[in-house]
């Protein structure tokens, strides 16, 4: 097992200046309003909760090795665009099994697409941003998002659930085959941003790409509670 602490104070900090902006300008009206902390903060601990799921150790040509041993210098971008995929598919699971309150599912797309404008932002070359890019034009190919005239995203629910189920297995059957070749070829197709994808990140040149937390000593709580 594992164990995840999510500091929600942060969360809220990096939902509030930087999420909701993204949003605001690269999703469609209606969609940017239904962005919400509750599935910002439940995407990022399923994300991280889907770090200890899936292929680990495998058996490739007689041999027993970590996955990350056979994707080489691609484990990390598989690996984290795997755990957002994962998480968004199992929270969509728990909601259709009655643990989780189907209200998130409202709010649930949408904030993922724009995270994933939030996550790109640290480089799309960078492990997370070169996995965020083949989510963005693996959706799009299969038409669980669609993009209007003025560049901005719209999810297509009927599609969207079926699209991250297929994504999910294209993904973890690479690792658990640690199949190298075959994720080099996955990441040639689309692990590359087009350019309607770079004008959409070109409009987020303003937003801060995270915060600066402060963190007080445990003297400086004390005596402001005092005060």
């Amino acid at each position: 097992g594992s164990k995840k602490v999510m500091l929600r104070n942060v969360l809220q900090a990096k939902f509030d200046k930087i999420l909701v902006p993204i949003a605001q300008r690269v999703l469609v009206p209606e969609e940017a309003e239904r962005v919400a902390f509750v599935s910002f903060f439940n995407e990022s601990l399923h994300h991280e909760l889907s770090h200890g799921l899936g292929p680990g150790i495998i058996t490739k040509d007689g041999e027993e090795m970590e996955v990350r041993m056979a994707l080489k210098e691609h484990y990390s971008t598989m690996e984290e665009a795997k755990a957002d995929v994962m998480g968004i598919y199992n929270i969509l699971a728990l909601v259709e099994k009655g643990e989780m309150d189907a209200e998130i599912l409202d709010s649930l797309v949408p904030t993922y697409v724009a995270g994933l404008f939030r996550s790109a932002r640290f480089g799309v070359e960078e492990a997370h941003g070169q996995g965020v890019v083949s989510q963005f034009n693996y959706l799009l190919e299969k038409g669980a998002l669609e993009i209007n005239e003025e560049g901005q995203f719209r999810s297509n629910a009927e599609i969207f659930p079926g699209a991250i189920r297929d994504l999910l297995n294209e993904m973890t059957m690479l690792q658990a085959l640690g199949d190298y070749e075959g994720t080099v070829e996955f990441l040639r197709k689309y692990g590359h941003p087009s350019e309607t994808l770079l004008a959409a990140f070109g409009r987020l040149k303003d937003v801060p790409v995270d915060i600066r937390p402060n963190y007080p000593s445990a003297e400086q709580l004390l005596a402001e509670a005092g005060s």
